[in-house]
């Protein structure tokens, strides 16, 4: 029987994070950028209903999500339940830092799941990616990898954000310092204003400039 753990998407954590670090998340989620929860910038939806590859409305990770998570980074070494709290706090520049409530119980699933194995060290259980685990991630790779490349890009924009509040000097070349070149910046930047400025388009433009973007898409991707 599923664990009620399971059935529900939760919530990303905020221990230690006062108002100003949820502004900054609003901000890096893209939820100031026009005005819709960041579908202009780079939200979407994350997981849990919607099915797409950004972060939902409502903020939560599925638990599905989670465990997937979970299992990425045992697929690099084994670890403590805290130590994979914290990877996750590190990865995403203070943004997610799930709760021991939330990663446990998890775990524990996992477990019984035969996904991960558990040896004691000391009085703390260390975990590891077991051979069925190994498989379940391969065959959810793709989703992987596009949540990781998600929260490396929220773990930028935090970055930029907090230089542009703290009043840094540079700050608005942010992106620039955080690997991102110029000229892939500007070219974001003319993308995001031509996309407003055929915001109001018949529905043949619309698909024009879908199947540009497509195509696009796939030639970043190297399909």
């Amino acid at each position: 029987m599923r664990h009620h753990h399971e059935q529900h998407g939760h919530h990303f954590s905020h221990h230690g994070h006062d108002r100003h670090s949820d502004h900054l998340a609003q901000h890096a989620m893209g939820r100031h950028e026009g005005g819709r929860g960041g579908r202009n910038g780079f939200g979407g939806d994350f997981g849990g209903e919607g099915g797409g590859d950004g972060f939902n409305r409502s903020r939560k990770f599925s638990s599905q999500d989670l465990q997937l998570l979970l299992l990425a980074l045992l697929a690099d070494k084994p670890a403590h339940g805290y130590e994979l709290i914290k990877a996750l706090e590190a990865r995403s520049n203070g943004f997610y830092t799930p709760s021991p409530g939330m990663v446990y119980p998890a775990l524990t699933y996992m477990e019984e799941l035969g996904h991960v194995t558990v040896t004691l060290d000391g009085n703390r259980k260390c975990y590891a990616l077991a051979d069925e685990g190994k498989e379940y991630l391969a065959a959810n790779q793709e989703r992987v990898d596009m949540m990781l490349a998600r929260i490396t890009h929220i773990a930028r924009k935090m970055d930029s954000i907090r230089r542009a509040y703290s009043g840094e000097a540079g700050a608005e070349v942010a992106d620039e310092n955080n690997g991102w070149l110029p000229e892939l910046v500007e070219a974001r930047r003319a993308l995001k204003s031509a996309l407003l400025q055929r915001s109001d388009a018949p529905a043949t433009e619309q698909r024009r400039i879908a199947a540009v973007l497509v195509q696009a898409a796939r030639e970043i991707s190297g399909e």
